[in-house]
């Protein structure tokens, strides 16, 4: 009986261990691992095993196992390498739960992103280790570790009701590929230099009842790289409570300084709220984690401080509000350097307000103002007293070559109000004020300006303005019309130098103006009308000159001082005609007017002029230099030319003298000898009178009908006057008057001189001479 005894144990441990080899090599059958399946199934979790089996040391082990949605058994949620079953042999033979718990020694996790995608990207679970209790109808995780992304991440904690988990649909439609490729993009990008950041998450809860299931999570890392940005410190602790996301604290810090964030976001309303401040190296941040091309334009000097609010209502129509305050120090835009900025702000997405804005340079530069925005609502302030000159690298080449030419001693204060349905400039009116101190605009100087401003539809308006000079002041309106691209003057009143304000105006004006010199006051000016800055199409500025003082005018090389002048000036399309010309000359007066061609290519004129009682002793002195004539000269001389040689000049006209001497003269002086060669002290007899038509081309004074009278004779001559080229070709009869005109009357054809030398020496000789 023992040896049968010892027989049948014998067998049995045969048995039982040939049983435990092939449990161990081969595995459970599929009968078993239905049990298992099963098993899960009753506490709602699907899974698959591909091999069940039995290690003497561990016990039960399942291998590759895969976990599946209990309600899409399509979608893999998770994959785990291989897990240790404690079960619970009582209950196992008497048909009970007995699946008491799980151990994971090691273990490789893998969580597919999109489940229905098991083999597309994954969260790779790593060095899995921990126990998990499954008590009826619960999950406890009494502890587990694992490495996921680089994060050792630490985890315990309670589930009851698993069965009733299910990935809603909004989850499952968030993940697309696009989503997944970036994930895992940036979580590459990360790096780790002090190790792996340390993560600890507790839960408890009800998956029946979501909204009770509290989580509570902390991660701690030292020393993360993003491309060349380090954070030097991490912290972050948040919670999940009563369907409310807690962010308790959220800290980082980097070489420059800290950010704190906190928030919070409740699931029944879907608002939230979140708090932030930070003076990190926010631009560095930003370059690390994306693409802003415009942080480009941008240098900071010390990180600018941020301290920032946002309200939301997540939902099909989000609604939002960001509030808060930004504070720079010294940083540089675009190479301009500034040494402060700070503004307060607010926006929710269409109306937006900037509060207490104000932006410093060194010297008292500043500029400050608030600007809101709001339905079909636009409102803005300013006040600067800052370098215009400074926004130069901001503007068009045209603008910034405007500004340059502009010289401060102290920068303008300007202030203004802008007002409108959008902040664009051609929805925008604006009014303001601008007070300038001594300046230069291309060279010239003012002492000071003042102006009112407006600007409505792609028009600046500088209406009133006063500027002052040394010589004066002018007053009046400027229009700016950007569009037409044209410059309106409004009855500008002014005493000043014209050359110089027209170098303001008009660079090209001020080779037209440079004749009129207006040396020993400047004149009065009335300047009315427009001026195209782009072709001069519509150009028609009126300046109407009154000088008193005169002014000194070149005509055919010689200075011609003009002790009191009044005219008119038309700067028109190409073109200056001059009208209503009045001026003192001599003692007399001269008038008439001129049209003037502004083309460089086709400098063609007109003009007329008219003497009236000009003291003809000062002007054979300035043209003949010669001082012995007497007498009033009138007359009219119309003519036209090209550019500024005289021997392109063409006119006619007639000139008078009277109650002169007409022999001072240069080239009619000889006959004084010559008249008392023919009656002796006929010469004594001053030629006191003298009329002549003429005309003028290519340098030749050219007439038929000079006519001079003196008491005891009268002169007739016709022929030219070369007077650029020194020449003359000129025939001269003499008739005498009264008693010695009868006589010689027989005689009177022998008188004829002719003379065709120099004009400055004529010498004059008898045409006919006589048969003795």
């Amino acid at each position: 009986m023992r040896r049968v005894l010892l027989t049948l144990f014998a067998l049995f441990l045969i048995a039982l261990s040939f049983g435990m080899w092939y449990a161990s090599q081969r595995g459970f059958t599929s009968k078993w691992r239905g049990y298992v399946r099963e098993e899960f199934h009753k506490r709602g979790v699907e899974v698959t095993l591909r091999r069940l089996t039995l290690d003497p040391l561990r016990g039960l082990v399942a291998k590759d196992v895969r976990v599946f949605d209990a309600h899409d058994k399509k979608r893999t949620l998770a994959v785990i390498d291989e897990m240790v079953l404690q079960v619970n042999f009582a209950n196992l033979i008497r048909g009970k739960t007995f699946l008491d718990a799980l151990d994971l020694h090691d273990a490789n996790l893998s969580l597919p992103l999109d489940p229905q995608k098991p083999h597309g990207h994954k969260i790779e679970i790593a060095r899995l280790n921990g126990r998990l209790f499954l008590p009826p109808q619960q999950l406890y995780l009494a502890y587990a570790d694992a490495e996921v992304f680089g994060l050792h991440v630490s985890a315990s904690g309670r589930l009851i009701h698993p069965q009733a988990f299910r990935l809603s649909s909004a989850s499952r439609s968030a993940i697309t590929p696009d989503l997944v490729s970036r994930i895992f993009e940036e979580i590459s990008a990360i790096k780790y230099e002090a190790g792996p950041p340390v993560v600890s998450l507790t839960f408890s809860g009800d998956l029946a009842q979501p909204d009770q299931i509290f989580v509570d999570v902390a991660l701690w890392a030292e020393r993360i790289r993003r491309k060349r940005y380090l954070l030097n410190n991490l912290y972050i602790g948040a919670s999940w409570r009563g369907g409310a996301l807690d962010l308790k604290q959220f800290v980082a810090t980097d070489a420059a300084g800290e950010l704190r964030l906190n928030g919070l976001w409740e699931r029944e309303s879907n608002h939230a709220q979140l708090q932030l401040r930070s003076n990190i190296d926010v631009a560095a941040l930003a370059r690390a984690c994306g693409n802003f091309p415009w942080l480009d334009d941008f240098v900071f000097y010390a990180p600018p401080a941020i301290d920032l609010r946002l309200d939301t209502t997540l939902g099909d129509k989000p609604e939002f509000l960001v509030s808060g305050r930004l504070a720079a120090k010294k940083f540089a835009y675009r190479s301009i350097v500034f040494d402060q900025a700070e503004a307060g702000f607010s926006w929710d997405g269409t109306q937006w307000s900037l509060r207490d804005a104000h932006v410093r340079r060194a010297n008292e530069q500043e500029i400050s103002g608030d600007a809101l925005q709001v339905a079909g609502d636009f409102r803005a302030r300013l006040d600067s007293t800052m370098d215009p000159r400074v926004f130069r690298p901001l503007l068009s080449d045209a603008q910034s070559e405007t500004l340059r030419q502009l010289e401060f001693s102290h920068a303008p204060h300007i202030t203004a109000e802008a007002y409108g349905a959008s902040p664009s400039l051609d929805a925008l009116k604006i009014d303001g004020r601008v007070e300038l101190g001594a300046a230069r605009f291309r060279g010239v100087p003012a002492e000071s300006t003042k102006a009112t401003l407006h600007y409505e539809n792609r028009t600046l308006s500088i209406a009133p303005f006063t500027l002052k000079r040394s010589e004066g002041e002018g007053s009046g309106g400027l229009y700016f019309d950007f569009g037409r691209e044209e410059i309106r003057f409004d009855k500008i009143r002014a005493r000043v130098n014209p050359p110089e304000v027209a170098m303001w105006i008009d660079p090209d004006l001020v080779k037209q103006i440079l004749p009129y010199r207006f040396v020993r006051q400047p004149p009065n000016l009335l300047i009315d009308g427009v001026v195209n800055t782009r072709n001069g199409k519509t150009t028609r500025l009126s300046i109407l000159v009154d000088a008193p003082a005169g002014v000194d005018y070149t005509f055919l090389k010689k200075n011609l001082s003009f002790p009191k002048i009044s005219g008119k000036l038309l700067f028109t399309d190409g073109r200056l005609k001059i009208s209503d010309l009045s001026a003192a000359l001599f003692g007399g007066t001269l008038s008439g007017g001129a049209d003037i061609s502004l083309n460089r290519a086709r400098p063609n004129y007109s003009a007329n002029v008219a003497l009236a009682n000009v003291d003809f002793t000062s002007v054979t002195k300035l043209y003949f230099d010669y001082d012995d004539s007497h007498g009033h000269l009138n007359g009219r001389y119309d003519f036209t030319g090209s550019g500024e040689d005289a021997r392109n000049m063409e006119g006619r006209g007639e000139l008078t003298v009277t109650e002169g001497n007409v022999f001072a003269i240069p080239f009619l002086g000889p006959f004084s000898g010559i008249l008392n060669n023919i009656v002796p002290g006929l010469g004594r007899d001053v030629a006191h009178q003298a009329n002549v038509d003429f005309t003028i081309s290519s340098g030749v004074i050219a007439t038929d009908n000079l006519n001079v009278q003196g008491k005891g004779f009268s002169m007739l001559g016709n022929g030219k006057l070369y007077f650029l080229d020194d020449k003359m070709d000129f025939d001269m009869r003499i008739n005498a008057q009264g008693i010695s005109g009868v006589l010689l009357f027989p005689m009177s054809k022998l008188f004829q001189y002719t003379a065709d030398q120099k004009l400055s020496k004529p010498q004059w000789r008898m045409k006919i001479i006589p048969r003795l």
